[in-house]
C-alpha cells in the first residue's frame, strides 16, 4: 500500500520544501494549499520529477473542507504523515483571521486526520518561536480550554481577548503569538487521546527565522530588513537563517515511522536563539555576556 504524506500551506517556502523532501523519500504527497492554480504548478512539478504527487484545494479554516482532505488523502493509500503549515502573518492578516487559521485550523486539521489514520501515523503541527515568547502564566487558559469544547464560543472569546491589548495591528501581533502558544498547547493535549486511542503521535516545531519569501516581507513590514535581520541574527548559534531544506529533513525524520516513540514533543528549530536568550526583542546580543570559554577551559 502507498505511503502517504499530506503537506498543507505546501505551496509556500517551507511547504514546497517539505513537499520535494517527502517525494524524494518515497511518499505520494498531497500539495494542499488555497490557490489551486499554485497547487497544480507544484504537482506538476513533482510528477516532471518522476514523483508521485496529487493536489487539492483546502482551505483549513473550512473543517468541511479539511474533512474532505482527509478523506481524499486516505483513499490514496496509508496516511502516514500529515504536516501542517498553513498559516497566517501579523502583518498581512487581522486578529479574528490568524485565529480562524492559524489555530482552529490546526484543530481541523488534526480532528480529520485522526479519523483516517492508522498506528504509527504522524502529525506535526506549525508552531513557532513566538509561542514561547508568552509566559505561561500568562496564557488565557479558560479560553484554551474552550476549544475542547466550543469552537464557536471559543473563537469569539479569544478574538475578544486579543482585541483588548490595543489597534488592529496590536491585536493582529498578538493573535500570532497567543495563536502559537495554543498550537503548543493544544498538540500536546492531543498525544494521550490520539496515541491511546489511535496510535497516532503529535508533535510540534517551532521554526524561528527562516529566510523564505514570506519571512522577508514579514521583516520588512516591521522595519528596515537588513537591520532587523542582523539583529535577530546576533542571537543564532551560526549568526544565520535556516533554510526551508533544514526544516524539511527536520519534519521528515519526525515523521519516519522509525521515530515510532517521539510524540509530544516541541522542537524548537532556531539555531539556539532561544538558548542565548532572543524572545522577539529589537536589542542585538550582547556577546560579553556569554560567559563559557571553551577555548580556556578545555583540558588535554
Amino acid at each position: 500500500m502507498k505511503q502517504v504524506c499530506v503537506v498543507t500551506g505546501a505551496t509556500g517556502g517551507i511547504g514546497s520544501a517539505c513537499v520535494k523532501q517527502m517525494c524524494e523519500l518515497g511518499y505520494t504527497v498531497v500539495v494542499s494549499d488555497i490557490n489551486e492554480e499554485k497547487i497544480n504548478a507544484k504537482v506538476e512539478e513533482m510528477r516532471a520529477l518522476g514523483y508521485e504527487a496529487e493536489g487539492l484545494v483546502c482551505d483549513t479554516s473550512s473543517p468541511a473542507q479539511c474533512g474532505a482532505l482527509a478523506e481524499f488523502a486516505a483513499s490514496l493509500g496509508r496516511v502516514q504523515g500529515v504536516i501542517q503549515l498553513a498559516g497566517l502573518t501579523p502583518a498581512f492578516a487581522s486578529a479574528r483571521d490568524l485565529v480562524k487559521v492559524d489555530v482552529l485550523g490546526t484543530m481541523y486539521i488534526n480532528e480529520a486526520f485522526y479519523r483516517v489514520m492508522e498506528p504509527g501515523a504522524a502529525i506535526m503541527d506549525i508552531c513557532s518561536c513566538a509561542g514561547h515568547f508568552m509566559p505561561q502564566e500568562m496564557w488565557p487558559m479558560d479560553i484554551f480550554e474552550l476549544s475542547l469544547k466550543d469552537k464557536d464560543a471559543f473563537l469569539e472569546e479569544f478574538v475578544e481577548f486579543l482585541e483588548d491589548f490595543g489597534d488592529a495591528a496590536t491585536a493582529s501581533s498578538m493573535a500570532y503569538v497567543y495563536g502559537r502558544s495554543f498550537v503548543w498547547w493544544y498538540a500536546r493535549r492531543c498525544n494521550y487521546p490520539f496515541g491511546r486511542n489511535k496510535g497516532i503521535r503529535v508533535n510540534t516545531v517551532s521554526i524561528g527565522l527562516v529566510e523564505t519569501p514570506q519571512s522577508i516581507a514579514d521583516l520588512k513590514a516591521v522595519g528596515d530588513y537588513d537591520e532587523r535581520m542582523g539583529q535577530q541574527m546576533s542571537y543564532s548559534g551560526f549568526g544565520r537563517p535556516g533554510t526551508p531544506e533544514e526544516v524539511a529533513f527536520c519534519i521528515a525524520t519526525t515523521i519516519d515511522i522509525r521515530n515510532s516513540y517521539l510524540s509530544g514533543c516541541d522542537i524548537y528549530f532556531d539555531n539556539g536563539c532561544d538558548a542565548n536568550g532572543y524572545m522577539g526583542q529589537f536589542e542585538p546580543f550582547d556577546p560579553p555576556t556569554v560567559v563559557y570559554d571553551p577555548e580556556q577551559t578545555i583540558k588535554i
